[in-house]
């Protein structure tokens, strides 16, 4: 049995995000992936232009591609000067 919460890995880089109809912005990330219960979870941070970011923190969905090459499908929960928070809105597989 899982304990509640347990971090699986911690991911840091540099990728970029977008969503449709905004452009694409080049960020540097962190992304905490977690188990909830029987669930895998994601949630983390990102820095890069506000101005990039802005109009997709307004945009309920979006895509973190990561330096890997794989992509996460996210929502920006909050947006504060250059940082966003974010949560997956989507399986997370393996990144």
């Amino acid at each position: 049995m899982h304990e509640p919460n347990e971090v699986l890995q911690t991911l840091t880089g540099r990728g970029t995000v977008s969503a449709e109809g905004c452009g694409t912005v080049r960020v540097r990330y962190r992304v905490v992936v977690e188990r909830r219960d029987s669930t895998v979870t994601a949630h983390g941070s990102l820095h890069g232009s506000h101005a990039g970011l802005r109009p997709i923190w307004l945009t309920p969905d979006s895509t973190l591609r990561l330096k890997t090459g794989r992509s996460l499908a996210i929502s920006i929960t909050d947006l504060v000067g250059d940082t966003a928070e974010f949560e997956s809105t989507g399986p997370v597989g393996p990144l």
